[in-house]
């Protein structure tokens, strides 16, 4: 079980609830010797019933399982497991991640959002090549690449073609040069990073740009198309893999151009989809494919799905890497209005490096409302202390002033030493090509500080959004819960074979097989074929070697489906042995969909005990259930539970 599935089913601390005014502070049950108030149980159970009708009953049964969550975690911390070092590293991750949206220009974001959103409306096709630069990369090796991406340029630029250069040994770094020659295809807002997006965007079809800089290093850039968003369409399709063997792909071709044939003679594509498609995914389905947009699927596929104009239309056969296809459009999207899309543009910003532009807006707001502010003489004092060679050499500056502060914060001053500390962690890292102490230093400065005002703010953020609390105590108790829980059932259920064992011992009369069926279902295109591989069936033939034959001569003849089930997993199956009598057999032959089909019963397995390792997967989800609710029954008896009924019951 995940952290967020725990999460989902236990905890929740950040809904907001309406309550009466009289439980809105009191106590509403004690767990443990800790009080929770109405206000926060309230939280608690809208966050996981926000669609539930609140009632005396809803609120008696969320609260057992309430105290069951609150003993859990108050054993873990009995335990010591919420200072071991594991858990404090963990949390912490988790508030670094929960804490950006609090850190942003929300004004910023808003706009950035917008232009998100116009480029949704329009693709952009680019060709690419990359002279890799790690972000760490040092001066020398910065400029080494930025000359090596402009002397490529050049040559582009003088008339050489883009994609040999790319594919040339020292041409593009990137390895998919190899097969699309720096071709990047279409794309939209977020599918590249942002600086690379950002280029492609305020360029003009046929313009060569760079060097861009991006995380991985130098891009030179050709804009090669521009087009109005496509939108989103839902198609089905019949896929037909070739098999690996000799003919295979013949055989493949020969059997989608058939079945092309029929869908052109009226035939039903779903039911031809049901009949003979290789996508085992989306073959129950008739076919039919989750709803995608540009750059989801491979190219050919898309080219031909998007080129349907009409819903029902279908494609001619198109190969892919994957095998043919013959693709049906089902219904077009347009692209989505911008209310629309807002919220899932927000989100996507927020994991994107155009969410440094908003953290800089953030910080010089957050500047002017703490007072910032720099100490002018004590930075040119650490500047004059500053040897400068081919890097940062040393800062060595007088005892008395690594104490005093050089910036200010709010209340919270930071001295000189800190930053000294922040440019020796930084020294081999910093470009000092042409600079002096005072532009490097300033420079360096000014990162440093924006660290610091993050931080200043960062650290008071539980106590500016209560929400932001709520949010990091439901991660606080849902990490304690997801440890513990593990320890003392999932992975106990696992590891702990004697114990298995005896659950296994006394509870093995409840794992049995049903009545077993080895069978085939034959389907056929006409009675010539079913007659033909029926005979073959009926004499105890190779009945493989017969379908290869058929299949051969006529890729559409005769579909086998060869399985071993329990009773009452397949209907088909099921109707058979009714049909037999519960014996060994052939069923008569019967139309069903348009085809011919028979089924043979080869063997009928009675009801039978299993073997724990038969039964492992189903024996352990159960251990693991009995272990729980040993565990709680324990921790019921160890710890005091007191519900304030008349609270609990106010609560609206």
């Amino acid at each position: 079980m995940s952290l967020s599935s725990v999460f989902r089913h236990a905890l929740g601390l950040l809904a907001l609830a309406a309550f009466l005014p009289l439980a809105h502070a009191q106590t509403v049950v004690t767990v443990a010797g800790e009080a929770v108030s109405a206000n926060d149980f309230a939280h608690i159970f809208k966050k996981n019933n926000r669609d539930s009708v609140v009632t005396p009953e809803a609120l008696d049964a969320y609260m057992e399982l309430f105290i069951d969550f609150k003993l859990k975690v108050k054993a873990a911390e009995d335990l010591g497991m919420d200072t071991a070092t594991s858990f404090v590293s963990e949390l912490a991750g988790y508030r670094t991640q929960l804490a950006r949206p609090y850190l942003v220009d929300n004004e910023l974001l808003d706009a950035l959002v917008q232009e998100a959103y116009d480029r949704t409306l329009e693709e952009v096709r680019a060709s690419h090549l990359l002279v890799r630069l790690s972000a760490e990369a040092t001066p020398m090796d910065t400029l080494a690449a930025w000359n090596k991406a402009r002397a490529l340029k050049e040559r582009i630029a003088a008339g050489e073609d883009f994609a040999a250069i790319a594919r040339s040994r020292g041409g593009s770094d990137d390895p998919s040069v190899k097969d699309n020659g720096g071709d990047l295809g279409w794309f939209s807002a977020f599918m590249m990073v942002y600086s690379f997006e950002d280029a492609c965007y305020k360029a003009s079809v046929g313009d060569l740009i760079g060097p861009i800089r991006t995380r991985f290093g130098y891009h030179i850039i050709e804009v090669t198309g521009r087009r109005a968003a496509r939108g989103e369409v839902r198609v089905a399709h019949i896929m037909i893999r070739p098999d690996n063997n000799k003919g295979g792909a013949e055989e493949a071709k020969s059997k989608i151009n058939a079945l092309a044939a029929e869908l052109a003679s009226g035939a039903n594509f779903a039911e031809l989809a049901r009949q003979h498609s290789d996508d085992q995914s989306s073959r129950t389905k008739g076919g039919e494919l989750p709803q995608f947009g540009t750059g989801r699927m491979v190219e050919p596929f898309e080219e031909a799905a998007f080129s349907l104009t009409t819903d029902g239309a279908i494609s001619n056969p198109v190969e892919t890497q994957y095998g043919w296809h013959l693709i049906q459009r089902l219904e077009y999207q347009a692209p989505p209005t911008f209310d629309e899309s807002k919220r899932d543009l927000e989100k996507r910003l927020q994991r994107d490096s155009r969410s440094e532009q908003v953290r800089k807006s953030f910080i010089e707001k957050r500047k002017a409302e703490y007072g910032f502010s720099i100490d002018e003489k004590r930075l040119g004092q650490v500047i004059e202390a500053t040897v400068v060679d081919s890097m940062i050499q040393s800062i060595v500056v007088k005892k008395g002033l690594a104490k005093k502060p050089i910036l200010t914060i709010g209340k919270e001053k930071t001295p000189v030493r800190e930053f000294i500390g922040f440019v020796d962690s930084k020294r081999a890292r910093i470009d000092v090509t042409g600079r002096d102490a005072d532009g490097l230093l300033r420079d360096a400065l000014d990162q440093f500080a924006d660290d610091a005002v993050i931080a200043y703010e960062d650290a008071r953020l539980e106590g500016k959004h209560n929400d932001f609390r709520l949010l990091m105590e439901e991660y606080h108790d849902g990490i304690l819960l997801f440890e513990l829980t593990d320890r003392k059932v999932w992975s106990r259920a696992v590891r702990d074979t004697t114990g298995l064992q005896a659950y296994w011992t006394e509870y093995e009369a409840d794992y049995a097989w049903k009545t077993r069926i080895d069978g085939r279902i034959f389907r056929c295109a006409d009675q010539a074929a079913a007659d033909r591989i029926l005979a073959v069936a009926e004499a105890g033939g190779d009945v493989e070697t017969e379908r290869r034959e058929m299949v051969s001569e006529n890729p559409l003849s005769i579909t086998v489906e060869e399985r071993r089930l329990e009773e009452g997993l397949n209907p088909v199956y099921d109707a058979a042995l009714a049909e037999l009598n519960g014996e060994p057999g052939i069923t008569a032959v019967e139309e069903v969909d348009g085809q011919l089909r028979f089924v043979q019963i080869v063997e009928v397995l009675p009801p039978t005990g299993k073997t724990l390792d038969e039964a492992r997967g189903k024996v352990i989800a159960d251990y693991q259930d009995f272990l729980e609710k040993s565990w709680i029954a324990e921790l019921r008896a160890r710890y005091d539970c007191e519900v304030n009924t008349e609270v609990l019951h106010a609560i609206r």
